[in-house]
């Protein structure tokens, strides 16, 4: 099956809602099931009953969580659950918790339903984690300089963050200047999406913030 387009929304905008709608309806996606994957909040029950609702407004049918956290954690249930949905949600909270409660075979799950042409949405954090990979420093303290990168899932081979940008993009920039010379990462401002089509080219509906590493150091690029 023909992969589809992944949607990248930053989150924290008035038109999260509306940009769900969309996605679902010009996908096709309506009467579809859809799996929540929430690890990045602790499938916090707010996060999930306010995805849930606007993913059931938008035209799902139904929406199934996929328990990868705490005591109900369930890897073979959550594996099922992914492969019997046809729109894949990745929730918002912390990046490195996210994908901290992802194992492998969960991830291999994830690629399996994104070749067979499942469609995928996520936002904030879940947004960061569908790139390639981001910051963890051992002491935050530090003034950044004890930093490395982990691996997110890595369907966009790019970085992204998403609705810093009253910040500056400070983790963005550390994750451009911790790659190779000549990589570019992106910022995504509020209320923005970004569309990854399968044939590797960037959309979005508003203008990115993009960084690339020039001797180590993250400059503003080309978008």
């Amino acid at each position: 099956m023909t992969k589809r387009n992944i949607y990248l929304i930053a989150g924290h905008g008035e038109d999260d809602g509306k940009m769900i709608r969309d996605v679902i309806r010009e996908n096709g996606m309506e009467g579809a099931s859809a799996a929540y994957i929430g690890t990045a909040n602790g499938e916090h029950p707010m996060f999930f009953e306010r995805m849930k609702e606007g993913l059931l407004a938008a035209g799902v049918e139904k929406v199934t969580l996929a328990p990868l956290v705490g005591r109900k954690r369930n890897v073979e249930k959550a594996k099922a659950a992914i492969r019997d949905a046809q729109v894949i949600f990745i929730s918002g909270g912390e990046v490195e918790d996210g994908m901290k409660g992802l194992p492998e075979d969960v991830r291999a799950a994830l690629w399996e339903q994104y070749e067979a042409g499942a469609l995928y949405i996520g936002i904030s954090a879940g947004t960061i984690m569908m790139g390639k990979a981001w910051p963890h420093w051992d002491d935050e303290d530090n003034d950044f300089d004890n930093a490395w990168l982990f691996d997110c899932i890595g369907f966009v081979p790019t970085v992204f963050d998403t609705h810093c940008e009253d910040e500056g993009w400070p983790e963005l920039k550390k994750a451009v200047e911790l790659s190779a010379e000549g990589f570019t990462g992106y910022g995504i401002p509020a209320g923005g999406m970004v569309i990854y089509t399968p044939d590797g080219r960037m959309e979005s509906n508003m203008p990115l913030d993009p960084f690339t590493n020039r001797g180590g150091k993250a400059v503003p690029g080309e978008g």
